[in-house]
């Protein structure tokens, strides 16, 4: 439940931001991604989540629900993301994570995709946590690793970095599937490729 108070202030954000966002040149590898056959567990880094929202409604047909951490500040970002037309879940490898699991199973199994940003919520940044690993495997579901890169961007002083790309500029995204996790399969080593793709695609000019 978001309290009242804060959709005082989110939702003139939101709107600001939707603005925003419709400025940004976007280039994607594909125009759609099919996913008739089932959901997909959505990776990108925490850094990038500026434009996970407008990408999520752009390049997939099922709602997707975000994973979002139980501090301070996951609070408002769930207020935010249920306007931008996604479903939030509070939950961390530290804290209720097991239960944050628990619920994001019974939503894919319902149908929907989940997005998780592997280095959250409090890094170290671009590194893997195997929580994304263990959801496939409940589900047996795929990835889908969400490359951003900014042209031209703010960035802040977080653990992150967290960057905003600047109105008008080019946004880059690559859309790439991987399998789900094959029986046999060490999580650390399935971590290590993914998060190498992400890099792959993530990495650019800004």
């Amino acid at each position: 439940m978001v309290p009242w108070y804060h959709w005082v202030w989110v939702l003139p954000m939101a709107l600001f931001l939707r603005l925003w966002l419709a400025t940004l040149r976007f280039r994607c590898n594909v125009d759609r991604i099919d996913d008739s056959e089932g959901p997909v567990v959505l990776l990108l880094w925490h850094d990038k989540l500026f434009v996970s929202s407008w990408i999520a409604n752009r390049y997939f047909s099922r709602p997707v629900t975000a994973l979002i951490s139980t501090s301070k500040d996951g609070a408002w970002l769930v207020a935010f993301f249920k306007f931008m037309g996604i479903t939030a879940v509070r939950g961390s490898s530290n804290r209720r994570g097991a239960a944050a699991l628990i619920t994001l199973t019974r939503s894919m199994r319902a149908g929907n995709h989940t997005g998780i940003t592997p280095d959250g919520p409090k890094g170290p940044a671009l590194e893997f946590k195997s929580g994304a690993v263990s959801l496939a495997r409940l589900t047996r579901s795929p990835f889908v690793v969400m490359g951003i890169r900014y042209f031209s961007c703010w960035r802040m002083r977080s653990w992150d970095r967290f960057a905003m790309p600047l109105p008008f500029s080019r946004v880059d995204v690559t859309l790439l599937r991987e399998p789900m996790p094959a029986e046999g399969e060490a999580d650390e080593v399935i971590a290590a490729r993914l998060q190498a793709r992400l890099n792959e695609t993530s990495t650019g000019p800004a």
